[in-house]
């Protein structure tokens, strides 16, 4: 639906290794951060001065707050560099909040599903993946697993997913994080196809790099897999990878 806009992108930042490659003029910069706003950030700070305004730096240093989970080790996704970029933005505006408490609204905000149905989770925070054979989406879902899989009328809403935009199965990540910002996660996997539904698991549970360390749990529903994952901090961006080849 976007085709038409390929020609006015004249450069790519992103911090996860993108799906094709873009040729000239595009340029492209892929760098192995928490967040794509620091490299943002990076760019800007880079940049003449005068640009960057409060209302720029409380955007920037919320989002990387709110990527690397507050900047916790624990949760396995920040970076010296998105670190350096908040203390930066901080010390150039000290009137910013504090990181605990912009954290803490825009991740209550970000997990607040109520009200939503099963097709807004999942459209919340979707990729999909595909080859010349099948398209697969792979959801991340705010909500325990044991909660999302009691949804009634779960499995007529996935078949409805997917047939009214034409994927052969969907992968849902549940993420939740306690008090120390200590990540759970799981998975599920669906597909009405047995064949792709067999790859797929075979392929997470398979894995090596990085091993997720799968264990089956028990699934209310036909076609559907579900696991816990002992490698919690083997985010989606480590996953996509794996399904990917995959595919």
């Amino acid at each position: 639906a976007d085709a038409a806009l390929e020609e006015a992108v004249v450069e790519v930042l992103d911090h996860r290794p993108l799906e094709r490659a873009r040729g000239p003029p595009c340029q492209v910069t892929v760098e192995p951060v928490g967040s794509c706003a620091t490299l943002v950030t990076e760019r800007i700070l880079q940049g003449p001065p005068g640009v960057l305004d409060r209302t720029m730096a409380a955007l920037l240093h919320g989002t990387i707050l709110l990527d690397c989970i507050n900047l916790s080790p624990a949760a396995g996704k920040v970076t010296p560099r998105d670190v350096a970029c908040v203390s930066l933005l901080e010390e150039r505006f000290p009137e910013l909040p504090a990181r605990d408490a912009v954290f803490g609204a825009l991740q209550a905000a970000k997990f607040d599903v109520t009200g939503l149905t099963t097709e807004q989770m999942l459209r919340k925070d979707l990729k999909v993946l595909s080859n010349d054979e099948a398209v697969v989406a792979i959801s991340g879902v705010f909500e325990d697993l044991e909660t999302f899989l009691l949804r009634p009328g779960l499995l007529q809403d996935l078949e409805a997913f997917c047939q009214a935009r034409g994927y052969a199965g969907l992968v849902a990540m549940t993420v939740s994080f306690n008090e120390h910002h200590e990540p759970t996660r799981k998975l599920a996997v669906y597909s009405p196809q047995e064949p792709l539904r067999s790859t797929l698991c075979r392929a997470l549970e398979e894995a090596a790099a990085p091993s997720l360390l799968l264990r089956p749990l028990p699934s209310p529903w036909p076609r559907l897999a579900a696991y816990a994952q002992g490698n919690a901090v083997a985010t989606r961006k480590k996953v996509l990878p794996i399904l990917r080849a995959a595919l």
